[in-house]
């Protein structure tokens, strides 16, 4: 029974959270924009005019950019994953067959990873 502000909110801002990352503030833009979109969906559906086509055309290869750029992006993050395996798997094996003191030093440390 405080006064002022709820704790959740208190809380996210005590972590480190900014309103804007505020989970229930996004899944409310969210349905807002959704709702819009519904909302265009349908005067495109009753009024089939040229202007409602035009603007769901662009919104469509607005949404296919997007898509191709998202795919990209996960194509990079592939490429990039693979070779830190590929460097990853170089330096074990070179700390493997170090030779002398310092190699059995590189072997004892690296089995704390």
């Amino acid at each position: 029974m405080g006064r002022g502000r709820p704790k959740r909110a208190m809380e996210r801002r005590r972590a480190g959270i900014p309103p804007a990352m505020d989970p229930g503030a996004e899944i409310s833009r969210l349905r807002r924009e959704l709702e819009e979109a519904r909302a265009l969906l349908k005067q495109v559906e009753l009024g089939g005019s040229d202007a409602g086509q035009l603007v769901l055309a662009k919104r469509m290869a607005s949404l296919e950019e997007d898509r191709q750029v998202a795919r990209g992006h996960a194509v990079e993050a592939s490429l990039a994953r693979s070779k830190a395996e590929a460097e990853l798997k170089a330096l074990r094996q070179s700390i493997k067959q170090a030779p002398g003191l310092r190699g059995w030093l590189l072997r004892k440390a690296s089995k704390g990873l």
